[in-house]
């Protein structure tokens, strides 16, 4: 039994010798406690490496500002989801409104509607189902298509 409480101490040591005081107050860990004491400083590891602050950052919740990153993604998303069914079938198609306005909230400027239209239609047999799956993977092609990801900006 001592062996199994030392070795648990030894764990948790890393994360305390590691943690910032002067970090930027993100994260359940900071929620649970912000003294700047020994076992403060190890609390907050410790949950924080159980509950990363990234949901936080990308939520807006737990003291976390929200990322750029999230609030540059939510339009586009929130239109995929919105959008699904007829967006879908305009992928298969390479072309129509609702795709055209999907490839605007992505970033995408009039000159690259068309290539767009063109990628989508291409790799729709690869597009997993569902709306935010489907979200990433489209970003994803954008960013490995050159001309794409210059003119959608990802």
């Amino acid at each position: 039994m001592k062996y199994l409480l030392v070795l648990v101490c030894l764990s948790l040591f890393p994360l305390s010798a590691f943690a910032d005081d002067q970090s930027d107050g993100c994260g359940l860990g900071w929620q649970v406690t912000q003294k700047t004491t020994f076992s403060a400083t190890t609390t907050r590891g410790t949950t924080n490496g159980f509950v990363p602050p990234t949901f936080g950052m990308t939520s807006g919740t737990m003291g976390c500002a929200r990322h750029d990153l999230a609030k540059k993604d939510e339009p586009a998303a929130i239109y995929a989801v919105n959008n699904y069914e007829t967006l879908t079938v305009e992928m298969a198609e390479g072309r129509g409104e609702i795709l055209t306005g999907f490839a605007r909230t992505l970033g995408c400027d009039d000159g690259a509607i068309s290539a767009f239209g063109q990628m989508t239609q291409k790799n729709y047999r690869n597009l997993p189902s569902g709306a935010l799956d489907m979200f990433r993977s489209v970003k994803t092609q954008i960013s490995l298509d050159p001309v794409l990801a210059v003119s959608c900006g990802v």
